[in-house]
């Protein structure tokens, strides 16, 4: 791959992700660390990135609010590593609430057709939970928002307050290994937040290349956070991070 094609490649991620990692970077185009960090150090002389400690970000360091189909089509093979180990947790009789990130709708994909409850607001889940008879379907309700195909505001998070959720499965657009886990939705935001106070236990299913960033909204510091399941792309430093915050971190292989 030539230099100039691999720069266009590394612009494209950070508008998309707001942040990059210099590692994550070099495995996916298959080079080395100083390949990465040189082509970063260009595109930062050119005033087209911002440098930041191991990786870069956009000059705003804010990723493009992306659509469900987006992100569904973004690091598959880690999402099903992740949801894998969270089907362990899915037992008949009790109340489960799925956000409607795309990592969430990946273990509801796999989901048996069990007696027990799923609360949600994501359009998708209920469009597949409806097919199956014996797991009790409640909508949050709210107002509809197309491109991420969720529904906020009043209603949602009256429901959310009406339930004793057993476990909330959700996911974030970055990890901050200080502040926590942060949305690029406001109003996705707002509904999370609301859900990790309600709920009795909270799964944080997160990538590892959202690992050590952040994204507009702020939503879960990590007492709210119980337990965090990552794939095998995530550094044995975040790893450690995570536990010193008193969570429990299952990395994914």
């Amino acid at each position: 791959m030539l230099a100039q094609e691999r720069h266009q490649l590394i612009l494209q991620i950070l508008e998309e992700q707001g942040t990059a990692r210099t590692v994550d970077l070099a495995e996916k185009f298959e080079c080395t660390d100083e390949t990465i960090r040189r082509d970063l150090q260009i595109l930062s002389d050119n005033n087209q990135l911002a440098r930041v400690h191991g990786g870069a970000s956009s000059l705003n360091g804010r990723p493009l609010l992306q659509s469900f189909t987006e992100r569904r089509a973004l690091n598959v093979d880690r999402k099903q590593a992740i949801a894998k180990v969270a089907l362990e947790l899915i037992e008949p009789g009790k109340t489960y609430a799925f956000d409607s990130s795309t990592t969430a709708f990946q273990l509801v994909s796999s989901l048996p057709d069990l007696p027990y409850r799923v609360v949600t607001n994501a359009f998708a889940v209920m469009e597949h939970i409806a097919h199956l008879g014996n797991i009790e379907l409640i909508s949050t309700g709210g107002r509809y928002h197309p491109k991420t195909q969720t529904f906020t505001r009043s209603d949602s998070y009256i429901t959310l307050q009406r339930h004793h959720i057993n476990i909330a499965f959700i996911s974030c657009i970055g990890l901050d290994l200080t502040r926590g886990a942060s949305e690029g939705f406001e109003e996705q935001a707002g509904f999370k937040e609301i859900l990790v106070q309600f709920a009795k236990e909270v799964v944080l299913m997160v990538d590892s290349s959202k690992l050590n960033t952040c994204s507009e909204y702020f939503f879960a510091e990590f007492k709210n956070l119980h337990h965090i399941i990552t794939d095998s792309g995530a550094s044995t430093e975040c790893v450690d991070a995570l536990r010193r915050h008193g969570c429990k971190v299952t990395v994914a292989e």
